[in-house]
């Protein structure tokens, strides 16, 4: 689930919000906003949305869940058991029902964002059954789902979910600390943050309301016999006593009565049921290195047993969050994996605390903590990245990685001008130490394919290349405007998989064989925007930009004007029939009908507040009135984004020279955008904008009528 700002960047989308001017019932005095989050998984139509409640000082407050449709076990609005409520998030609750409930437009307003989502995710307009109408469903509060329920749904959005981690005998009712048990069995070792910390919450309510809980963990791993089938159960016992340890260490420290006594009840139980004759070694050796891991103070029984070389001595990073000591348990190897994970637990979390964080990892003794602090200076946010920048500077030169220099060298040309003063900086200081940049291998194969630009001025592009023994599949969404929305890549191991994934690409919307010179302009162009925002790529094009062995990607703004001289010389060396005047007409004559190519054209219409004021003045009850209603909207409202409407068409002549494929010539479309350039050519007078004038008024005359069938239905 992501926010919808975060998926759109560059989007303008109200957001639900509650003003206390004083304290009310529970909810202190302050701004709660609903940030509205969706699924970004492919072809997934779970028609859900998630509701994440920070305050005005940008803390998580509460997450609500709602189902689109107002049925099934996850309708909701229900709080989300799996994460942090804060203790009025019930209220908090209520005021979403009751928003829901007198405000239709905001629910309307969630499943048209929920269309826009899945349509960028899955390149094609969203067709899944109808949304219930506004106002047709009534809602109310619904108590939270159970763990297990919430735990199996949150791992499906994973992707994860597996049932040979299943026991077989998990069908039976457990209780206690077998359920807990079996939930971190189904979880896994490689669970995701956000459910590792609802596991956790889960086992710390359990310990608080049961003391002899602890005795029973113990029971349960002295009845683990050495069976290679009990190797999955062993561990997630195992994870689980871990977790029993921190939780009485850090109470201990925090003053909780009881606590320390309740550590030296587990110890003494682990003593009596796991050390003894009959208990394998192995599992004995395995609690000895939990043991050691936590660090914690033993009763004398075990200290006098555990001695010599068969306590660990070596336990990884001592002063590093338990979170980096997991990573590290887990074998994570790639940074930027690890850079998803801590954004995924701050995006629960308190966010303020993620620059102290990075800090603490940059100076880190371990350089894959080093290098995953180091990407945080693509994040989005221009706060932090610029933060992280001077971080870099401020560290010693020679803690910079070969890696985290040659990522920095070959983005610097990324950044604006205060960032990239630090980037140069760290250069400099790395170089001094001698630091040796790792090298970037050139690929020996690289497919690009590209879509058009929709609507908004969007474009998705994909590119396969050769990684690790395998291929990389790597996807990245344009947005007009915010530069780089997103960047992913997806693991292709076979050359099954590369072909099934360059089909799948093909068979969305008119994405057609491109070129990584195209990909490589594009990116430039988004690179600016970004700039112009304030706003870092992310770390994953990063990533992508070292498979395609892109070394000189440099922020560079579009030239309309200038790619339209560069097309001309182009037609006039190679074409020079294109130039002929009946050429020029033939292409504005055409143009006109480009919109049934859907793909390319279907989205091009306005939509918004300005077109009701163009068109609510005259009914367009005749030929002659609807005559003048299209001429107001080129005249009016497309006169006002004529730029724009000129650099996506020299985009899209861009991105038809770039292919073979091309449904269009690029040499006609290159005539329409010229004549789009031209102040003195009336947009009436170039069929194109005529074709985007009639599909802003059909739209118009399709919501009117939507609108006006629900006020007139009794229900």
């Amino acid at each position: 689930m992501k926010p919808f700002q975060q998926i759109f960047p560059g989007a303008q989308a109200p957001a639900m919000t509650l003003e206390v001017a004083h304290k009310s019932g529970r909810i202190p005095q302050g701004k709660y906003t609903f940030l509205e989050c969706f699924c970004t998984r492919p072809a997934c139509d779970c028609r859900r949305v998630v509701f994440l409640v920070i305050d005005g000082k940008m803390r998580h407050r509460a997450q609500i869940h709602l189902s689109l449709d107002d049925e099934g076990p996850f309708s909701g609005p229900h709080l989300d058991p799996v994460s942090y409520q804060a203790p009025y998030a019930d209220e908090l609750l209520d005021f979403c029902v009751h928003s829901l409930n007198s405000c239709p437009d905001w629910f309307e307003r969630l499943q048209r964002h929920y269309g826009e989502v899945r349509e960028l995710v899955d390149g094609t307009p969203y067709c899944g059954k109808p949304f219930p109408l506004p106002g047709q469903l009534f809602f109310r509060a619904m108590p939270s789902p159970d763990l297990e329920s919430s735990l199996r749904e949150s791992l499906r959005h994973d992707g994860r979910l597996c049932g040979s981690r299943v026991r077989p005998d998990a069908g039976k009712a457990l209780n206690g600390i077998e359920r807990l048990v079996e939930l971190s069995l189904q979880a896994g070792a490689d669970a995701s943050v956000a459910v590792t910390i609802a596991l956790r919450e889960e086992l710390h309510r359990h310990l608080l309301a049961n003391p002899p809980a602890c005795e029973e963990l113990a029971a349960l791993l002295a009845g683990l016999s050495g069976d290679p089938d009990e190797v999955q159960e062993r561990a997630a016992t195992l994870r689980l006593l871990r977790h029993t340890l921190d939780f009485y260490t850090v109470e201990a420290q925090g003053g909780l009565p009881g606590a320390r006594l309740q550590m030296q009840r587990l110890q003494k139980a682990l003593w009596s049921r796991v050390f003894h004759d009959d208990a394998p070694a192995a599992l004995q050796h395995d609690v000895i290195a939990v043991l050691a891991e936590a660090r914690v103070t033993l009763i004398p029984e075990l200290e006098r047993m555990i001695s010599g070389d068969v306590f660990p001595q070596d336990v990884g990073e001592p002063f590093l969050p338990g979170v980096m000591k997991r990573f590290i348990a887990s074998g994570l190897v790639s940074p930027f994996v690890g850079a998803d994970e801590i954004l995924g637990l701050f995006t629960l979390s308190d966010a303020e605390m993620l620059p102290g964080l990075v800090w603490e990892m940059l100076n880190a003794d371990t350089p894959l903590l080093r290098d995953i602090a180091a990407l945080f200076i693509y994040n989005a946010d221009t706060e932090l990245s610029r933060g992280v920048a001077r971080m870099l500077a401020a560290v010693e030169g020679g803690s910079i990685t070969p890696e985290t220099l040659s990522r920095l060298i070959v983005t610097r040309n990324w950044f604006d001008d205060p960032v990239r003063g630090s980037v140069d900086e760290v250069i400099g200081n790395a170089r001094k130490a001698r630091v040796a940049c790792a090298h970037m291998p050139t690929p020996s194969e690289v497919s690009v394919l590209a879509g058009p630009l929709d609507g908004a001025g969007n474009q998705l592009f994909y590119a396969v290349a050769p990684d690790s023994g395998g291929h990389a599949g790597g996807t990245v969404s344009l947005q007009e405007g915010g530069g780089v929305a997103e960047c992913t890549l997806t693991r292709l191991s076979s050359r099954t998989e590369v072909d099934a994934f360059l089909a799948a690409v093909r068979n969305r919307g008119c994405c057609i064989d491109s070129s990584l010179d195209y990909l490589n302009l594009r990116i430039a162009h988004a690179l600016a925007q970004g700039n112009e925002q304030g706003r870092a790529p992310g770390h994953w094009l990063v990533r992508l930009a070292e498979i395609l062995g892109c070394n000189r990607w440099k922020a560079a703004p579009l030239d309309a004007g200038r790619e339209l001289e560069a097309m001309l010389e182009e037609i006039a060396e190679n074409s020079p029939l294109f130039l002929e005047p009946t050429e020029q007409v033939a292409s504005l004559e055409e143009s006109g009908e480009w919109c049934r190519y859907r793909a390319l054209f279907g989205g091009w219409k306005e939509e918004g507040s300005a077109v009701t004021r163009v068109v609510g003045g005259t009914p367009p009850d005749s030929s002659r009135n609807v005559t003048a209603v299209i001429e107001r909207l080129c005249d009016q409202l497309l006169e006002q984004k004529r730029q724009t409407l000129v650099d996506r068409l020299v985009l899209q002549a861009l991105w038809l020279k770039s292919s073979p494929q091309a449904p269009i010539a690029w040499q006609r479309m290159y005539h329409v955008a010229q004549a789009m350039a031209d102040p003195s050519i009336a947009l009436k007078e170039i069929p194109l904008a005529v074709s985007v004038a009639k599909q802003t008024l059909k739209a118009y005359q399709a919501r009117t009528a939507s609108r006006d069938g629900a006020e007139g239905d009794p229900a």
